[in-house]
């Protein structure tokens, strides 16, 4: 679930660093070390002479797209520079003060500032999209400022705030990017309805088993200033499927 009510503890840029982007800089340094030292063939590796090629090259996708999130712009000629110079042995540009340093200067100086123009951006894009989506024939607006669609209408019970439900959905930005599906998974989500977003909470308490919303989110209903897909104060769309209303979990 990536979409939980607690939007203070989305993880710090050093922190998502050291947790997602290192490891897979580390795979891609031994798949390097294992093509620099000759004696290691990709047979010997794993009977395929592609595999090691196909697999850097999905981990080079892999770092841009996570370094895509933290980082408002890099060169990425430099950060390859910095890879191939760990590996073949060159000398370091950077001792491993300064290193530490850069990286702090850049979370504390640039970060902030690229956050609160994405920020300004995302409020604004989403109030265009909001105002012009209430136009829509179907789509309503909730008195919480929660905008919704029902595709597919069901009779019966509504989930309460202390209720786990089993759902399917689908979320996407306003560009159409998708960012979680529970479809691609092969199997539903189940959670407790108050431990999500609130608007995404406010829109499962409309419906019934059975039915399927569409949900649009605005910013300050999902993950405000956190650190949620989209960046600060995004617009999240859901289409949702309510499988299921189970018992209030235990305490």
């Amino acid at each position: 679930m990536i979409f939980p009510n607690d939007r203070d503890s989305a993880p710090k840029l050093k922190g998502y660093f050291m947790k997602h982007i290192i490891p897979t800089l580390i795979s891609v340094i031994f798949l390097a070390s294992c093509a620099k030292d000759k004696s290691i063939t990709t047979t010997q590796l794993d009977g395929s002479e592609n595999l090691i090629d196909s697999v850097s090259y999905a981990l080079g996708l892999d770092i841009a797209s996570r370094l895509e999130l933290e980082y408002e712009k890099l060169n990425y000629k430099m950060l390859n520079k910095g890879i191939e110079d760990h590996v073949v042995g060159n000398e370091f540009s950077l001792t491993d003060a300064e290193r530490e340093l850069v990286i702090k200067r850049y979370s504390s100086e640039i970060v902030p500032k690229y956050r609160m123009e994405l920020e300004k951006k995302n409020m604004r894009e989403g109030r265009i999209f909001l105002e012009e989506n209430l136009k829509n024939t179907g789509v309503i607006k909730h008195r919480s400022g929660v905008q919704y669609k029902i595709i597919k209408d069901a009779v019966g019970g509504k989930p309460k705030p202390s209720d786990l439900v089993r759902i399917h959905y689908v979320g996407k930005l306003i560009d159409g990017t998708t960012f979680d599906s529970s479809y691609s998974r092969g199997e539903p989500s189940v959670f407790p309805v108050n431990r999500v977003v609130p608007g995404f909470s406010q829109g499962i308490q409309l419906m019934s088993p059975g039915a399927k919303y569409q949900l649009f989110i605005p910013g300050p209903l999902g993950y405000g200033q956190g650190d949620g897909p989209g960046g600060p104060m995004a617009v999240m769309i859901f289409q949702v499927e309510l499988l299921e209303i189970l018992s209030a979990p235990k305490e």
